[in-house]
């Protein structure tokens, strides 16, 4: 009967709906657009969801990963003491040409 799927509904797990949405993770375009808001809640709850056009897959919409800290950059200043310790770098070729261009 198709009474129960014309009635509006605010639930996504209602009867109401097609059955894509609810079933297996899947939602048609024209779900998509009409329930964004409730679609986004259930990926941010770690569901994924493959959006149909004409009963095809089209795209896929996940949970990002969550955020993890990244790891500490080495100091870099320590390595540089520890391979050249204490003596001074003279200028490299670039900075010889540098100097030999003189002010232009």
């Amino acid at each position: 009967m198709r009474a129960a799927a014309s009635m509006p509904s605010g639930d996504l797990h209602s009867p109401a709906m097609s059955g894509k949405l609810s079933d297996m993770g899947n939602v048609t375009v024209r779900e998509l657009q009409q329930q964004t808001k409730k679609v986004i809640e259930r990926v941010e709850l770690g569901e994924t969801i493959e959006v149909l056009r004409r009963r095809r897959p089209v795209a896929r919409l996940s949970p990002v990963p969550q955020h993890q800290e990244p790891a500490a950059w080495p100091d870099l200043g320590k390595r540089v003491r520890a391979v050249f310790g204490t003596r001074i770098l003279k200028s490299g070729a670039s900075q010889a040409v540098v100097d030999a261009r003189g002010e232009r």
